[in-house]
């Protein structure tokens, strides 16, 4: 049997963990003793690692790999997929980036894509395709982000930029000794407090949730899920369609 080597810390969106091996091969993710309320995902990467949904390899449309290409969509959603190396994949995006350039334009090349792709902020998938774009002369990009995007659109026609927002978010400790009435749109989730970029050393939500109910505070959720707001909470629910909330907010903003 392989013997167990030393352990090594880790840290990825979900957490700090401490990575066990036995052997050459990974056999486990602790979470840090300081967290007290780890997320569940995070010790999930063992068996993820080897999964059968996991994408290996770089894969391309079968008809990609012919001697020009498809330029015209064709096959797309009902060819196969194929697996090649790394080299041939780089090399086929390398030969449609110049085509598309030379006979486009630096304008028909859209760089998408979105983060949470790694734990570190230079590894953001976003920010290196975008800085990889610009060294072939620009391409068009997207703006707002596809979570804050209403919010970053609104807010500062309502209350302020998004970022002075959410930098003075109301704390923990004064929500539990002042509050008496909380109003939830969404409800707080704490599964949606298990993933930060960059990392979270301790999941605290969950204990301040408990605090702010043992405090004496009333909480309302209004959200179609009424599993949107934990169970330590005791909220009251008020079911709304899905996509109706800025009328309900409208509404209330009326009445007021």
């Amino acid at each position: 049997m392989p013997e167990a080597r030393a352990s090594t810390p880790t840290a990825f969106h979900w957490g700090g963990y401490t990575a066990r091996r036995q052997g050459d091969d990974l056999a486990a993710l602790q979470p840090l003793l300081q967290d007290a309320d780890p997320s569940a995902i995070g010790a999930g990467f063992v068996e993820a690692r080897t999964g059968p949904a996991r994408i290996a390899a770089p894969a391309v449309r079968e008809s990609v790999l012919s001697a020009n290409g498809p330029t015209d969509g064709a096959g797309r959603g009902a060819e196969p997929f194929v697996a090649v190396d790394w080299d041939t994949a780089l090399a086929l995006v390398a030969r449609e980036l110049d085509r598309v350039i030379r006979k486009h334009g630096n304008r028909a090349v859209f760089a998408g894509s979105y983060g949470w792709a790694s734990a570190g902020r230079f590894h953001h998938a976003q920010s290196q395709i975008h800085r990889f774009m610009n060294t072939l002369g620009g391409y068009v990009r997207s703006v707002n982000a596809y979570s804050y995007a209403a919010a970053e659109v609104i807010l500062p026609h309502v209350i302020g930029s998004l970022g002075q927002v959410t930098r003075q978010a109301t704390s923990w400790p004064v929500i539990a000794k002042h509050s008496r009435l909380v109003v939830m749109f969404g409800g707080w989730p704490p599964k949606n407090a298990q993933v930060n970029a960059g990392g979270v050393a301790a999941h605290g939500t969950r204990a301040w949730m408990e605090r702010c109910a043992e405090a004496g505070a009333r909480f309302v959720n209004i959200s179609p899920l009424r599993g949107d707001a934990d169970p330590c909470l005791g909220a009251e629910w008020l079911p709304v369609r899905p996509n109706t909330d800025v009328a309900v907010m409208l509404g209330m903003a009326h009445t007021w």
